[in-house]
């Protein structure tokens, strides 16, 4: 068997056909969208047997935003798409080898994990992805004082100073509006029989939403409104949210640097001695001395002889990073000893760990 290889512009672009032929719910036009606008930015790696390209993934890049002591870090993440093989050459472990060898590069770069949406979560559990991200339900009421209009050219870049406002209000991890993100989305939007829909309030952009419709199905991808908009119920949010986007860390040690001490903590910071169990990527499992603070957090590569004083999977991990589950159900104390888990002895690393604010407020709305 042929292994994977990091496709080139020319063979990504000539995925169409393959795209077209899993994807066939996807329609002509947002497939064209597709391939002329996001396709020229991705990285994608493939499987050609006798020169036909039998499995596919592609790699969309993001810029994300993590908010903080009131101020913005930026970090490279990646959106996994257009994960699929060709029906006769299915059942092969051609997409296993795919995921390996894309997230294998992307720790290679320091990016500290990718997402993705599933279409089917099953499939993803076994490769470490965990869920990190659920969507509300959005719903628009008709104000006759504050109408909602299509964007207009050129006014992408008040709207991305807008919205990026009200994400890093928001959130405290989610991806980095600009200009050109907008003139993308709006693209993306129409592709998809929508469009992207702004409120005015004294001749500004007060308010936004991505309205889309797919496969006869209409519903609104993200959306945000002023403070005056909301206390007008402009904008509604559902309670019941959805599941909707998994994440798998690539770089442990990129990741952990990410977070930091919760406001409630003391001044100090914590360090701990941690040891991460990585089945897919060699070069994260291993110890680490990890000290977080509120301002930041440093990152040691131990020997390997160190068993750490708390050892967790990666998929663990991101679901304590992410706010999904406790560090009690994440991480496993490490018996002092023998290296080995099982020790019922606390003595403070819990307390420590429960010092540390994971990214649980975040916004991953992206769908291609």
């Amino acid at each position: 068997m042929q292994g994977p290889k990091r496709l080139t512009k020319e063979e990504a672009l000539a995925a169409k056909a393959l795209w077209s032929e899993i994807f066939y719910e996807d329609s002509p036009q947002f497939t064209d969208y597709y391939f002329e606008e996001k396709m020229q930015d991705n990285t994608g790696y493939g499987f050609l047997t006798d020169g036909e390209l039998a499995a596919m993934l592609f790699l969309t890049p993001y810029t994300g935003c993590i908010c903080g002591n009131g101020r913005i870090r930026e970090t490279p993440l990646f959106y996994i798409v257009g994960v699929g093989t060709k029906r006769e050459y299915r059942r092969r472990g051609y997409m296993g080898s795919l995921l390996r060898e894309a997230l294998r590069g992307l720790h290679r770069d320091g990016v500290p994990f990718a997402f993705l949406m599933p279409a089917d979560p099953a499939i993803y559990l076994p490769y470490g992805f965990r869920y990190i991200y659920d969507r509300p339900s959005y719903r628009i009421r008709p104000d006759k004082d504050f109408p909602p209009r299509p964007l207009e050219p050129g006014e992408e870049g008040a709207l991305a100073d807008f919205a990026q406002e009200q994400m890093a209000r928001r959130f405290q991890l989610f991806l980095k509006r600009d200009t050109a993100y907008y003139i993308r989305q709006k693209k993306e939007s129409r592709a998809q029989d929508g469009d992207v829909y702004v409120f005015e309030e004294n001749g500004r952009i007060a308010g936004y939403y991505l309205y889309a419709c797919e496969e006869g199905k209409e519903f609104i991808q993200e959306a945000a409104v002023s403070e005056a908009l909301a206390q007008r119920s402009v904008l509604k949010l559902s309670e019941k949210r959805e599941p909707i986007i998994m994440a798998r860390i690539a770089n442990a040690a990129a990741m952990l640097s990410l977070v930091r001490l919760s406001p409630q903590a003391g001044e100090e910071s914590v360090t701990l001695r941690l040891w991460v169990d990585d089945p897919l990527i060699e070069g994260n499992r291993g110890a680490y001395l990890w000290t977080v603070g509120k301002k930041e957090s440093t990152i040691a590569l131990l020997e390997k002889t160190d068993t750490g004083e708390v050892r967790a999977r990666i998929d663990g991990l991101a679901e304590f990073l992410f706010g999904r589950k406790s560090c009690r159900e994440c991480f496993e104390r490490v018996r002092a000893d023998t290296g080995t888990g099982g020790c019922s002895e606390d003595d403070g690393v819990y307390a420590k760990l429960s010092m540390i604010e994971p990214l649980a407020r975040l916004c991953l709305n992206e769908i291609v």
